[in-house]
């Protein structure tokens, strides 16, 4: 028995436009040259939240088996879309709109699996498991190191900033993933020469973690040639 008839793929990508024209709504509520515009768009929110909900009442109603669909992953996705209309109306929805990104969520990653490229990437990453493995364990070793030995060497420097392991830690993630916030980093001669080998490390993890995808990929698009 099938679980529910599904909507078309014409159905998928309509949902999917509401949903871009939905974002780009709240983001011209922020700009400030149209505040005259406010309540209009306010109103045009709570119209594709409304859309949303006769959708979701629509796939119950599609459904052979709706508590199925109801408490699969992808309908609770779909409810937690819509529940912030039902629970807040007549309060400010901004902050709570972000739910309505469950809903792009879901529509994309339906319609990216009927993609090929997608499949060979999910090949790619079942291929190079082995490998991943490695690579996350040595980062894991490299990210405690680097925290560890950091918190020792600025410790007594920066108590403030490096004050328990958690914080070297914390500098080592955004290191070795070379975000570099700014906002933790060393003083003293020894912690900055520490530093330098954390961020060739880090770059060297991405090199590494990109050639093992690549690799995968490339074996991958092989096989099915």
């Amino acid at each position: 028995m099938r679980r529910s008839r599904p909507f078309s793929e014409r159905t998928e990508r309509t949902v999917l436009a509401i949903i871009g024209v939905d974002l780009l709504l709240q983001g011209a509520e922020t700009i400030p040259a149209i505040t005259g515009a406010a309540r209009l768009l306010y109103w045009a929110g709570v119209g594709t939240w409304l859309l949303f909900t006769i959708e979701w009442c629509l796939r119950i109603r599609r459904a052979d088996n709706w508590r199925e669909y109801a408490f699969s992953p992808i309908g609770i996705m779909d409810f937690l879309a819509i529940l912030p209309l039902w629970l807040f109306t007549g309060f400010d929805l901004k902050a709570l709109r972000a739910f309505r990104l469950f809903r792009l969520f879901r529509s994309t990653t339906r319609l990216a699996g009927r993609s090929n490229a997608v499949t060979k990437l999910r090949k790619a990453f079942a291929a190079a498991k082995d490998e991943g493995g490695v690579l996350l364990t040595g980062t894991a070793v490299m990210i405690i190191t680097a925290g560890l030995g950091m918190y020792h060497l600025e410790q007594e420097a920066q108590p403030e900033v490096f004050g328990s392991v958690l914080d070297g830690l914390w500098w080592a993630v955004i290191t070795l993933t070379t975000v570099g916030y700014g906002d933790v980093y060393p003083v003293t001669a020894a912690g900055r020469i520490w530093a330098t080998f954390a961020m060739f490390a880090g770059i060297g993890v991405i090199g590494a973690a990109c050639g093992i995808m690549a690799d995968a990929i490339r074996e991958v698009s092989g096989k099915a040639d």
